[in-house]
C-alpha cells in the first residue's frame, strides 16, 4: 500500500515529527564523512512522514543546505578531477531523470515507482554491505574519465528520481582509495553540484512549491546539529 506516510492521518503526529526529525539529522551527519552510506536512510525515514512525492521536494532543499554546510566543514579537501567527470555525466543523467519524472507524474504512477526505486536501492545497498563483509569482493572501478563520467550519468538519473545515488557514487569513489577527508568532501562537492541543478526540475513538476519549502524551513535548524555531530 506504500509507505506509511501515504495514510498519515492514521499516524501520531508526534511520531511523524519524529521521523522527519532523525531523517535530518541522518542527512546532516553522513554528509559530514560519519555513517557513509547510511544516508540514504533518509528519504525512507521521510517518506513515513510524508507522502513520498512530498518528502522528495522537502527533502531537496535540505539536501542543498546539508551540502552547502559540509562544503564549508571540508573546504579544498576535494579531487576536482573527479567532480569535473562526474559533473559531466551527471547533466545528461538529471535530464534523463527529469523526463522519468515527468512521463511517472503524466501516467499518474509517480508515488508507486518512487516507492520501489528509493525501497529497491536500498535494499540493493544492504545486500552489498552484507556481500563485502561475508568476505565478498566487489569489482574494482578503473579510475578513468570514461567510468567517471558513467558513474555521473547513473547518479544525475537516480538522484533526480529519489534522492538515492550516494552509494553508487560512493562504491565508484572507494575503488579509487582517496584520502578520507578529500573522499568526504568530493562526495560532498558533487552532490551539492547535482542537487542545485535538480531545482528546476523538482519546481517545475510541482514537486517543491510554497508548502513544501515552508516544510523544509522548519527543519533547516537540524542540518548544522546534524553536521557538526557527523564532524
Amino acid at each position: 500500500d506504500g509507505w506509511p506516510g501515504d495514510h498519515a492521518s492514521e499516524v501520531n503526529e508526534l511520531d511523524l515529527e519524529l521521523y522527519a526529525s532523525l531523517a535530518v539529522l541522518v542527512i546532516g551527519l553522513s554528509k559530514s564523512g560519519f555513517g557513509g552510506g547510511v544516508g540514504i536512510v533518509a528519504v525512507p525515514l521521510m517518506a513515513y512522514a510524508l507522502p513520498v512525492d512530498r518528502a522528495v521536494g522537502v527533502m531537496l532543499p535540505i539536501l542543498i543546505a546539508a551540502d552547502a554546510f559540509a562544503t564549508w566543514q571540508h573546504r579544498g579537501a576535494w579531487s576536482t578531477r573527479h567532480i569535473r567527470n562526474t559533473v559531466i555525466g551527471a547533466l545528461p543523467g538529471i535530464a534523463a531523470g527529469t523526463i522519468i519524472l515527468w512521463m511517472l507524474r503524466d501516467s499518474g504512477r509517480l508515488v508507486p515507482v518512487l516507492n520501489g526505486v528509493v525501497g529497491a536501492i536500498c535494499l540493493l545497498f544492504v545486500a552489498l554491505q552484507v556481500w563485502r563483509m561475508a568476505g565478498g569482493r566487489v569489482p574494482r572501478v578503473p579510475d578513468t574519465t570514461a567510468s567517471g563520467v558513467t558513474a555521473g550519468v547513473l547518479c544525475g538519473a537516480v538522484s533526480t528520481v529519489s534522492h538515492s545515488a550516494g552509494p553508487i557514487m560512493s562504491i565508484y569513489l572507494l575503488e579509487h582509495r582517496l584520502e578520507k577527508r578529500v573522499l568526504v568532501g568530493t562526495l560532498v562537492m558533487f552532490f551539492f553540484v547535482i542537487n542545485v541543478a535538480k531545482m528546476p526540475t523538482y519546481v517545475g513538476l510541482g514537486l517543491i512549491d510554497a508548502d513544501t519549502l515552508l516544510t523544509s524551513a522548519l527543519y533547516f535548524p537540524l542540518v548544522p546539529i546534524g553536521g557538526w555531530l557527523g564532524l
